[in-house]
């Protein structure tokens, strides 16, 4: 387990911290857990000291899926056919690389960060159905929400606990 320092929560991150903690050791359940919150509110940090908490090296577990989905389409622009419904063929190419991504991660490990997931929102991709099936058996998948009117995040299949890190003292 790894002793991380320099990091300093905010009282609502450390409540939030404790919520997580406690969902990852204790749900019956386990599973999907979205980390909600507005963004620049802390998730990021929040999930990184919690990895750091557990793990002696845990960038191990924490993909920023903006960069991860971005380099693979760059990878990929050679390939991808010029004509058609781009936005169709766009969002088949990013949910293969994450299936792909996800089912090898979840072959030697038990938990996955999933952070910066607004390259998802404009093709409707629904991340919590996608990760559900591979987190059976104790696996759990953390993803980072940010709370915005302008992103929609599906949570309507009930495949998730939703952790909301509150931002504002009420």
């Amino acid at each position: 387990m790894s002793e991380n320092n320099d990091i300093n929560l905010t009282e609502n991150q450390q409540k939030t911290y404790e919520l997580l903690t406690s969902a990852c050791k204790y749900s019956l359940r386990r599973g999907t857990l979205c980390l909600v919150g507005d963004f620049q509110s802390g998730k990021t940090t929040l999930a990184k000291y919690f990895l750091s908490q557990k793990f002696d090296n845990p960038d191990k577990y924490y993909l920023n899926l903006n960069l991860f989905l971005l380099e693979y389409l760059r990878k990929e622009s050679d390939e991808l056919p010029v004509l058609g419904n781009m936005q169709a063929k766009t969002r088949l190419v990013m949910e293969v690389a994450l299936e792909e991504y996800i089912e090898d991660h979840y072959k030697e490990n038990d938990i996955l960060v999933l952070d910066a997931i607004e390259i998802i929102y404009p093709y409707r991709l629904n991340l919590a159905s996608l990760i559900s099936r591979h987190t059976r058996d104790g696996k759990i998948c953390i993803i980072c929400v940010p709370e915005n009117e302008k992103f929609v995040f599906d949570f309507s299949w009930g495949n998730c606990e939703i952790i909301s890190l509150e931002t504002k003292e009420k």
